[in-house]
């Protein structure tokens, strides 16, 4: 009897140090907390196109979208300049579409608003859309809202314009320089080594906090209230002050409010398959009279280069990497299946 003890006592002692390798191998296969998304560093086969077709083009900045498009050409981006208007041809092997400020009567048409749509609400797509202000009483944040609303955006633009009489270059409150950025670790690659970016002639964004999102749908200001899925990347300086300059007031905030509004956001998870990404600033990443990416103004020196190149980088990646996470989740959840039943077999054996 003792013999048949120490034997039986023996076993279990084996099956315990089995089925504790067993259970090791099965932590192993589970993946860890998700990684931070680093930017693009190497060719990816990535395609860009920037529009051109809406007046956004301008012989004074063409330098500096020049430099925009070597940089991202050397990150192994394809860039293209869409001077023919935007269709399903050229935005056929897209990833990506940046919608620069456009005025007056080079809008959207309806066809376009289709196509952009389309193509972003397939899924797995990078969107920015860029604004303006009205200071000379135009609405120039009407095409914009059209595109933002056709693919199902939470943030738009605000119909008015804010100045900054502090944060600014060369002392004009219009050419507002905003100055500080989020501490949110999700957009942390964003926004590291950015703290002004020249915002000339802005505006400021309001959420739709609404699951049927739309211009003046639910509208929340943004710097104090939060919606789902949406981070605001950059903010104005405290003084920045709202001058409307028509007769359409703010849909989230008041005319002569001063805060630090909110000036860029980004939104994943978005559109009709839930797999978009969507960054929206008050004024233009590229083109116009003087862009984001504009590295020095009235002598101020500037980084929102560094904004505009990293939100386009990670933001793809956000946009187009979690379906391999997807994937290598879904591998760990089969592996550690197939332990488990390899722990049955062996329990019923013995």
């Amino acid at each position: 009897m003792k013999e048949f003890k120490k034997m039986r006592t023996g076993n279990l002692m084996k099956r315990g140090a089995t089925i504790a390798v067993i259970l090791a191998l099965c932590v192993a296969f589970l993946p860890g907390p998700a990684p931070v998304q680093a930017a693009v560093v190497s060719d990816n086969g990535w395609t860009i196109v920037f529009d051109y077709s809406h007046g956004q083009y301008s012989s004074y900045v063409e330098l500096m979208d020049e430099w925009l498009e070597g940089n991202l050409s050397d990150l192994g981006f394809t860039v293209i300049w869409a001077v023919g208007g935007l269709n399903d041809s050229i935005l056929a092997d897209a990833d990506a579409l940046i919608l620069g400020a456009i005025y007056g009567d080079n809008g959207f048409t309806a066809d376009e608003v289709t196509a952009v749509g389309d193509w972003f609400n397939a899924g797995d797509r990078f969107l920015w859309v860029g604004g303006d202000s009205d200071y000379d009483g135009t609405m120039v944040t009407n095409n914009m809202t059209l595109i933002l609303e056709e693919v199902g955006s939470h943030v738009y633009h605000e119909p008015t314009a804010i100045e900054d009489p502090i944060s600014n270059a060369g002392g004009s409150g219009y050419r507002a320089v905003a100055n500080t950025t989020s501490d949110d670790a999700f957009v942390a690659d964003i926004v590291e080594g950015v703290d002004a970016v020249l915002m000339h002639g802005p505006t400021m964004l309001y959420g739709s906090d609404s699951a049927t999102p739309g211009e003046n749908v639910d509208p929340v200001a943004l710097e104090t209230e939060s919606i789902a899925n949406v981070y605001p990347l950059l903010y104005y300086g405290d003084s920045a002050t709202i001058t409307d300059g028509d007769v359409t007031y703010p849909y989230a905030h008041d005319d002569g409010d001063i805060d630090g509004f909110v000036a860029v956001t980004l939104e994943v998870a978005a559109g009709a398959a839930g797999t978009g990404v969507i960054i929206v600033s008050g004024a233009s990443p590229y083109g116009d009279y003087s862009p984001m990416i504009n590295h020095e103004y009235y002598s101020v020196p500037l980084n929102g280069e560094k904004l505009v190149v990293q939100g386009i980088t990670v933001g793809l990646e956000k946009a187009l990497v979690p379906d391999d996470m997807t994937l290598i989740y879904l591998a760990a959840g089969l592996g550690v299946i197939a332990i488990v039943i390899i722990v049955i077999v062996i329990m019923k054996k013995r």
